[in-house]
């Protein structure tokens, strides 16, 4: 299922190929997963590789992981908007501690 992770909190692993903008993004009420209680940076709607394939088709619904239950604990509408450098992300995780980040987070500060 899919995962929200801010830039400064991406998915401890990397099964998880795309990375899209919800609906709204960045006015949107989809906060980050990962962090402390008083974090509340917004996110970025982590795929797996068959929802990718899904997205890729034209589903843009998909069910958001939650960690006590077995099934889907919401729905989210994501945009046609991918973030880009994922992939780049995740090849040089080991060697760099920098995140992705997208246009429109850039042009936030």
């Amino acid at each position: 299922m899919a995962i929200v992770r801010c830039q400064d909190h991406p998915p401890r692993n990397t099964n998880y190929s795309i990375a899209v903008k919800p609906v709204g993004y960045p006015d949107t009420a989809l906060i980050c997963g990962r962090g402390d209680s008083n974090h509340e940076e917004i996110g970025w709607v982590y795929l797996l590789p068959e929802e990718h394939e899904e997205y890729q088709s034209g589903k843009r619904v998909f069910g958001l992981w939650g960690p006590d239950s077995s099934s889907s604990a919401a729905k989210v509408r994501v945009s046609d908007d991918v973030v880009e450098g994922l992939n780049k992300w995740n090849q040089e995780e080991e060697q760099s501690s920098a995140g992705l980040q997208s246009q429109s987070s850039i042009d936030r500060y």
